[in-house]
């Protein structure tokens, strides 16, 4: 919930202003035009395009989201990744503090990876190479 806070509105923001820029296109407004209905135009254009700058935010996100896990396990107590690099510095413990950002960096890393494989189901126009 800590953690989730911080970027709710941002969220908020970007999807509305994401939604409103898409019912505005041309393609959507011709799909109106067509007779089709409001919620098929809607779910099928306007949805799909003004995911796709959310999800971009998202995987920008995920790194932020560990960087704030240490500041958040630290205050709470809680076990995990965070606290155990905050403990590695207290310690010096170089190898288990480097173990711990190479984590990190592999994870993040592989967020965005995820985040692009993401885009080739959200827009067909973006194809995986």
């Amino acid at each position: 919930m800590v953690l989730s806070t911080i970027f709710a509105a941002q969220y908020t923001r970007m999807a509305r202003s994401a939604m409103i820029e898409q019912l505005q296109e041309e393609h959507v407004r011709t799909a109106k035009a067509k007779g089709m209905s409001r919620r098929y135009v809607f779910f099928r254009y306007a949805w799909r395009g003004s995911l796709i700058p959310i999800v971009t935010i998202f995987g920008i996100d995920l790194g932020s989201l560990l960087g704030g896990a240490i500041i958040t396990e630290y205050t709470f107590s809680l076990p995990g990744l965070g606290n155990l690099a905050v403990q590695a510095v207290f310690y010096s413990d170089l190898p288990l503090l480097l173990g711990v950002m190479i984590f990190s960096a592999t994870m993040i890393l592989l967020f965005n990876i995820i985040v692009d494989a993401c885009y080739a189901f959200i827009d067909p126009r973006v194809r995986l190479a």
